[in-house]
């Protein structure tokens, strides 16, 4: 009677080490709110992500308005023409 319980309790430790387990080589289920949580991460990734891209948008286009702002304001002036025989209004002399 010890033998066959020797040979029960031996068992209960070699079996299931002898035996290939699947449920190592597989990964647990995600449970239903990690999958939300990383739904929620991820989308607030995303909307970070679109947030710079705008951002990094809205600059250069500051920075072209500046850029055609300041062109305008020092672009060289041409000076009315000056018709030969005829002095422009409000000068006192030709």
């Amino acid at each position: 009677m010890r033998f066959m319980v020797a040979v029960a309790v031996v068992s209960s430790f070699v079996l299931p080490l002898s035996i290939p387990a699947d449920a190592q080589t597989r990964l647990p289920r995600v449970s239903p709110s990690e999958r939300s949580a990383k739904d929620t991460n991820r989308r607030i990734r995303q909307d970070q992500q679109l947030l710079n891209l705008e951002e990094r948008i809205q600059m250069e286009n500051n920075q072209i308005r500046q850029d055609i702002q300041r062109e305008r304001l020092f672009a060289p002036r041409s000076l009315p023409s000056i018709r030969p025989g005829a002095c422009p209004r409000g000068s006192i002399s030709c």
